[in-house]
């Protein structure tokens, strides 16, 4: 191996893709978290049970993640422009086909199916082309790109909740699927993978070699590292912090509630949380640029422990803003790690499709975990036994991340 230090490839234009793919994610994960301001509104017009109204966000997750792994491979073999492009088009009809909706299977169509096609289309393809165009900068570059989705939840859902207020949910979904139909297709005729002729290195940089080393996987090699146990281990790992996340993303309200605080500062915590999630991300891809992805994601892991424990003895708000803070890292570990320990651990010729699967182990967590924390409070009547069962999980996520082991072959030319 050179060595030259690594630097991004066509710099001027990396920074561009950085940009796209930051601006695409800011809008389609925007109006994907801005669904909560659409909840109440659909409650009081057709009077369906929250079970029924909340089932087609989760299935949209789950069909983000199941897609993610389609949408990787193509990426793979067509580049993002296409892959983000059909997609977009799918997220922005379904949130106009809402404006159309009499029934609750319609709810289902237009934004568990449609929707969730449409995010397929975004943090697997547009991270994967990020660490195409990154070596030396690959954490810090998807960290920022990453940090789209807390930075449009604060944008997207503000301006969705007022667009209701004036207007109507109705008015509100055709406006926020019209900006994201053109805005993203405008946007993705930009996105291109770095040519082939010009890329130096499918590896990881020359100072983190002593952390993993792995070696580029030829097109062949998709099977060998779905043998490989330290792959299926990342996938557990990230089907577990899954549940936890998500567990406490759709409780910590309702949690906070029941202790006695009002509506507005259960609010507040998640605000917070958002807030303090953006900085996390681009904090951890520094953090993953100068360690590596393996140690960083332990920290990251760690953090969330940390604040689960916290959670479990915090009486006051100010304990519970504290935690939203500590627990933004181990919150934040995840999307942004995701794509750069799969890179360091398996290079990047066949990256899009394995980033697929290990985000579809994610997002099944995501499915999961809200659903069993309502039925074990629904049973106890309480959130205790929830959290405790979320830290001893998050326990032994923590100890499962020390087994990841890299790929034995050395990186070549």
């Amino acid at each position: 191996m050179t060595n030259e230090p690594f630097q991004p490839l066509h710099d001027n234009f990396a920074y561009i893709i950085v940009a796209i793919a930051f601006f695409i994610m800011v809008i389609v994960w925007g109006a994907n978290y801005s669904f909560g301001v659409f909840f109440t509104p659909l409650l009081k017009e057709f009077g369906w049970t929250r079970a029924i109204t909340s089932g087609p966000f989760s299935l949209a997750i789950f069909i983000e993640g199941f897609g993610g792994m389609f949408m990787g491979r193509i990426c793979d073999r067509f580049g993002p422009r296409l892959v983000v492009t059909v997609c977009a088009v799918f997220f922005g009809t379904g949130y106009i086909l809402m404006t159309k909706i009499t029934s609750a299977w319609h709810l289902y169509l237009y934004y568990g199916l449609m929707v969730g096609i449409g995010l397929s289309g975004s943090y697997v393809p547009l991270s994967s082309t990020i660490a195409h165009w990154f070596d030396k900068r690959r954490g810090l570059m998807i960290g920022i790109v990453s940090s789209g989705i807390g930075a449009g939840t604060l944008i997207i859902s503000p301006i969705a909740n007022h667009l209701i207020l004036l207007y109507g949910w109705r008015f509100s979904c055709l406006s926020v699927g019209l900006l994201a139909l053109i805005l993203i297709v405008v946007f993705a005729q930009l996105l291109r993978l770095p040519d082939k002729n010009s890329v130096r290195k499918h590896t990881v940089p020359n100072e983190l070699q002593e952390h993993c080393r792995c070696g580029p996987i030829s097109p062949g090699c998709v099977g060998e590292a779905m043998r490989d146990k330290s792959f299926w281990m990342l996938c557990t790992i990230l089907l577990c912090w899954g549940i936890i996340i998500f567990v406490i993303l759709v409780h910590i309200a309702p949690f906070a509630i029941e202790m006695g605080f009002s509506e507005t500062q259960a609010a507040n915590i998640l605000a917070i949380f958002g807030g303090a999630v953006f900085f996390a991300k681009i904090i951890l891809g520094i953090t993953a640029d100068r360690i590596g992805s393996r140690l960083t994601f332990i920290i990251g892991l760690g953090f969330m422990s940390a604040g689960l424990f916290w959670l479990l003895i915090s009486q006051a708000l100010g304990s519970l803003y504290l935690f939203a803070i500590v627990y933004a890292f181990g919150y934040g570990c995840g999307s942004v790690i995701m794509p750069t320990i799969v890179a360091e651990m398996f290079g990047l010729l066949s990256h899009g499709i394995l980033l697929g699967v290990v985000n579809f182990s994610a997002c099944i967590g995501c499915a999961i975990g809200p659903v069993l924390a309502g039925r074990l409070f629904d049973k106890s009547g309480s959130y205790h036994e929830v959290f405790v069962l979320m830290t001893i999980l998050s326990v032994i996520t923590l100890m499962m991340g020390f087994f990841i082991k890299p790929n034995e072959r050395r990186c070549e030319e």
